[in-house]
């Protein structure tokens, strides 16, 4: 110190700031040792809604922050929506939010590929509120950071709102920043695993995928002694519909019916395209009782949505098969697909457009 003491005032700042100093470094260690613990977990799945969660329940632990979200770009559209938040269920009222490449902070962070840490959003002309007035929040502090795989920005990463009124710091920039080289990867993986098991255009899961989960469900629900419920349908007339109104209205009756199974179905269920324009939906515990109520459901839902062809409005009917697990007893999984199928089979035969239960003749 030059040979000059320090008066006490002088001693108690300098401590004050060398164990402020101290205290970081430790807690840098301490969010270095978490990284190296997640990044494990993070890319232990292949499953797009299970290494999401795991990403966004990480990033709330490491960065002690209330809420943390993902973005994904839409490469069709270049638009930013969100893909997955720390709080799942308002996901649903975020689901018509897009965001231009430069909008609000997200898109910021997209355009320049650079990440941002600002305490105080209200400050921030970059800030765009259109989250907060939706999920009526309040957004004090945010991190963003872009997810980049092989140089390219697939998304960006959000940590909001730091715990206890405190602020986000330089240390908790560079570790949001290494998380999200993880995250990033472990995103990348499970988007390209999801479109090998996805079909294209009805975005339900393709069969040989199906009849890998069916197989297991039927070997756990014997294990743990819970019902399953199948359900087949199939479009009626589809052939003649096409023929009549081409292709691309073929498609609309496609994703149509897969649109009302997505939205009926429970994240344990397992819709899948079976072929042409054949569904198959397995509902995980549940019974005869639950499968018919979900068949129905669907089936009201399809035959009410008008498509407008040539000057007028057009509905499609759809027929469905039931069998349950433990009322039908199938000896396999062949067995019980075929059940399904002999229900659907009456039901188109019986007039179409109904829903029947498989009964042993």
């Amino acid at each position: 110190m030059g040979g000059k003491s320090l008066n006490k005032y002088e001693i108690f700042k300098y401590t004050k700031a060398l164990n402020k100093k101290i205290e970081y470094q430790e807690n840098y260690i301490l969010q270095l040792k978490s990284i190296i613990n997640v990044s494990s977990l993070i890319i232990s799945s292949l499953a797009k809604k299970d290494v999401l969660g795991s990403i966004l329940e990480q990033t709330k632990k490491i960065m002690e922050c209330l809420d943390s979200s993902i973005l994904l770009i839409d490469f069709e559209t270049n638009k930013l929506y969100f893909e997955a938040l720390s709080n799942d269920k308002d996901i649903e009222a975020l689901s018509d939010i897009r965001l231009n490449i430069g909008e609000g902070i997200a898109g910021h962070v997209w355009k320049t590929g650079k990440s941002l840490i600002i305490k105080d959003v209200s400050n921030d002309r970059r800030f765009c509120n259109k989250v907060d007035n939706k999920l009526k929040n309040i957004t004090r502090s945010i991190i963003a950071v872009p997810l980049i795989v092989n140089n390219r920005i697939i998304g960006v990463m959000e940590a909001i709102n730091k715990k206890s009124n405190n602020t986000f710091n330089k240390y908790d920039l560079e570790i949001f920043q290494l998380l999200s080289t993880y995250a990033a990867i472990a995103i990348e993986n499970a988007i390209l695993y999801e479109m090998a098991i996805t079909d294209g255009l009805t975005r339900l899961y393709v069969k040989s995928y199906f009849i890998t989960r069916l197989i297991e469900e039927m070997n756990r629900s014997k294990r743990q002694n819970y019902n399953l419920a199948l359900i087949m349908f199939d479009i009626d007339h589809f052939k003649i519909f096409n023929d009549t109104y081409g292709h691309q209205a073929g498609d609309i009756v496609l994703k149509n019916t897969s649109k009302a199974i997505i939205k009926n179905a429970r994240k344990s269920d397992i819709p899948a395209r079976y072929g042409g324009e054949e569904f198959i939906v397995l509902l995980t515990d549940t019974n005869k009782e639950g499968g018919m109520l979900f068949a129905e459901r669907v089936r009201e839902i399809v035959k009410s949505v008008k498509i407008k062809k040539h000057k007028k409005n057009i509905s499609v009917t759809i027929s469905a098969g039931v069998a349950s697990l433990k009322e039908n007893e199938p000896k396999d999984h062949i067995e019980f697909i075929e059940m399904a199928d002999q229900a659907l089979y009456y039901s188109k035969r019986n007039g179409r457009d109904q829903v029947n239960f498989f009964k042993k003749e």
